[in-house]
């Protein structure tokens, strides 16, 4: 086999990220590859310069590290199947797409939430922006 397949799973702690993730390591396993989680922390909710900010990402870091614990041992994952990296970022579509081109991933296994109507039209779709920014192959799983 050639060069080790590299899946970047971004992970909300969702069911649907769950559902991908289950894709990924299905793939993973299959082609004796790697799992990268991803938890991006949108930084744009408050100005970085506010009283408590520090206090209040440091919180939010610390939440994703233990979902990342737990997620890993409901889906029985060894600790050298997968890595798990918490990004700060302002875009989560950019910051999932630049992480898989930093970490030369094979390709992004993610979710999609479904949204429709207003909400899509208001909030948009990580997803399909993350298609857009990404210069490797998307996966995009509907729940």
């Amino acid at each position: 086999m050639g060069a080790s397949k590299t899946f970047l799973v971004p992970v909300d702690f969702s069911k649907g990220s769950e559902i991908a993730l289950k894709h990924a390591i299905r793939m993973a396993r299959e082609s004796g590859g790697r799992l990268l989680l991803i938890h991006v922390i949108s930084v744009t909710f408050a100005f970085p310069l506010e009283v408590g900010f520090t206090d209040l990402v440091e919180s939010v870091e610390k939440e994703a590290r233990e979902g990342f614990n737990r997620l890993a041992r409901r889906m029985r994952l060894k600790s050298g199947e997968y890595r798990s990296i918490i990004v700060r970022g302002n875009d989560t579509a950019q910051a999932i797409a630049a992480m898989a081109k930093k970490a030369k991933a094979s390709m992004i296994v993610m979710a999609s939430h479904g949204r429709a109507g207003l909400k899509r039209l208001i909030l948009g779709s990580v997803a399909e922006r993350s298609l857009r920014y990404a210069e490797c192959p998307v996966l995009i799983v509907k729940r």
